[in-house]
């Protein structure tokens, strides 16, 4: 057997009676401690939309682990909905929550001594933190989403929950009858568990995690709703076991090769911005070189392909239906490396042999795109030496290329008062700073000043630039992930009021349109800010935080 217990024989002779008798006190007898022991990670918890449902596809996972002779053992890690936390300075930990996942897999797969993982998880940050934890451990993995929730129905029309938060921040209601309608709306708006279904940042990893290799074919757009689901969850149980007995780990899975196509994916799909973070950390996790310049490369050459939201009106339960994510990967055939493997032992080739979009209003061609060049863009300049991040399916062709004056904010709160208090001309570029992965800490969304921006039909006219992040939500114009950040000593932290700004897509430049020299003398000026958080998680996160170009994880290589 090549699983870990039989190898090492933790779990036989009289050297193992204290392991034994633990279990045994759980439940468990010496038939299933003779099995490969499969941790099935479960996030659930009734604070998070996106996972309040997987209790019911855990138990579809440990069915199919029983079934396939393996024994499961289900334990629970953190999850959180941002939706929760916008406009507090609590959102923050979106991002930090990743090392918190990933560290408390890493110690649970580890200390407990399981064979192989099952991953259970829907939204944003979590997604990425169970895959870096499983990553960590080096045990067979596979991940399974939550799916995403079916989109909400409110005056004879389909909504998702972007549409409501841009109702909220960019027009409050003012009077009965339309405090009445709003609150009409967000009871409709989510019928039900799963992740919003938009191309936020949930469904984007959900469907990296597929394209990667990392969840099974055609699993990851299944709706939360659907019978469906429950057997991928049988399926996935049964099919870890067997990955334990033949011990295909991450490793060969996760290869330069499978981030790339991953990538390419992420592209064509106009998937979130922190998509772009989360497969660098995939890398670093795995020691493979993949970085920004791999998504500028790709990016100039990869069509958009899909018509999700805010790309477009479909929903990723359309998207579903015309396909999911062996439809995307097949139009993109040519473009993929199809000799790489998935968790399901097959290759890309097999998985994608028939497959191709049903529905080309919802998933086109490449022959026939919505855009012809990637949904990312990587802006380099005087602004942001070493990298920024732009969505460019949402920002007008008109303002592909744009010279305006910096209007300086130190949240997203502040930019966001001057947006709804009329203080925002047409043509500004808001300067959102000190809210980077040190500076916040964290790194939060902008998701109140966009919001408002669209709210107040502004979003085409201004452009939003950030050392932090934005939602997957986010529409209009807007340039993040600035590096380095406001908070080290990056450009971004000398920008004064009025200085021009020049924005050039095409070109991918960022740029502060003053001399070098100026620049020079005002960076020699500045001193960092006091910390704005000096104890816990955050502050350990602020000592350590990566910048956003290398993926903003905890460094765990200082001092090496």
């Amino acid at each position: 057997m090549g699983y870990r217990s039989k190898d090492q024989k933790l779990f036989s002779g009289d050297g193992a009676a204290h392991r034994r008798a633990i279990y045994k006190g759980c439940g468990y007898d010496d038939i299933d401690l003779s099995r490969p022991l499969i941790g099935v990670v479960n996030t659930c918890n009734d604070a998070a939309l996106g996972h309040v449902h997987l209790d019911k596809l855990a138990e579809h996972v440990k069915a199919g682990i029983w079934q396939a002779g393996g024994t499961p053992f289900e334990f629970g890690t953190i999850s959180t909905c941002g939706e929760i936390s916008i406009g507090t300075p609590h959102l923050r930990y979106e991002m930090v929550i990743r090392d918190v996942i990933a560290s408390s897999i890493e110690i649970m797969a580890n200390v407990e001594l399981f064979d192989g993982l099952v991953l259970l998880a829907s939204c944003d940050s979590i997604i990425p933190g169970v895959i870096i934890g499983a990553m960590r451990t080096g045990l067979p993995s596979i991940f399974l989403s939550g799916g995403p929730q079916l989109p909400g129905r409110f005056e004879d029309r389909q909504v998702v929950m972007s549409e409501l938060g841009q109702e909220v921040f960019g027009a409050r209601p003012d009077g009965k009858e339309k405090r009445q309608r709003l609150r009409a709306f967000e009871d409709r708006v989510c019928p039900g568990p799963g992740a919003c279904s938009l191309m936020g940042t949930a469904n984007t990893m959900q469907i990296i995690a597929e394209a990667l290799g990392m969840a099974l074919p055609g699993s990851s757009t299944v709706p939360a709703v659907y019978a469906e689901k429950l057997r991928f969850a049988k399926r996935t149980g049964r099919r870890i076991v067997e990955m334990v007995k033949s011990d295909m780990r991450p490793s060969a899975v996760v290869t330069r090769a499978s981030l790339l196509n991953a990538i390419t994916v992420e592209l064509a799909i106009a998937g979130s911005t922190n998509a772009v973070m989360h497969l660098i950390s995939f890398a670093r996790e795995m020691g493979i070189d993949i970085g920004l310049d791999d998504f500028d490369r790709l990016s100039r050459t990869v069509p958009v392909i899909s018509r999700v939201i805010p790309t477009g009106r479909a929903t990723v339960v359309d998207l579903h239906n015309a396909g999911g994510v062996p439809a995307v990967m097949g139009e993109l055939s040519s473009m993929l490396d199809v000799g790489v493997i998935s968790v399901s032992g097959e290759t890309v080739a097999e998985i994608i042999k028939d497959a191709g979009s049903t529905d080309t209003a919802v998933l086109t061609t490449i022959e026939d795109p919505v855009f012809a060049s990637g949904g990312i863009a990587v802006l380099k300049g005087s602004l942001s030496p070493l990298g920024a991040i732009g969505r460019i399916t949402t920002i007008p062709d008109n303002r592909m290329t744009h010279r305006g004056p910096a209007r300086i904010f130190h949240s997203d709160e502040d930019a966001y008062q001057a947006v709804t208090t009329g203080k925002i001309e047409p043509g500004d570029v808001i300067i959102i700073r000190y809210e980077g992965p040190v500076g916040a800490p964290g790194m939060r969304e902008m998701m109140m000043t966009t919001d408002a921006l669209v709210g107040a039909g502004k979003a085409d006219d201004v452009f939003v630039v950030t050392d932090g992040r934005f939602s997957g939500f986010t529409e209009g114009s807007a340039i993040g992930h600035v590096a380095p950040e406001a908070a080290v000593g990056g450009p971004i932290a000398i920008v004064e009021e009025g200085d021009p700004v020049l924005i050039d897509i095409p070109s991918r430049k960022l740029d502060l349109a003053i001399s070098e020299k100026e620049i020079t003398r005002r960076l020699e000026a500045w001193s960092p800010p006091p910390a704005k958080v000096k104890r816990g998680i955050l502050a350990v996160y602020a000592k350590t935080a990566l910048q956003a170009h290398e993926g903003a994880m905890i460094d765990d290589r200082l001092g090496n």
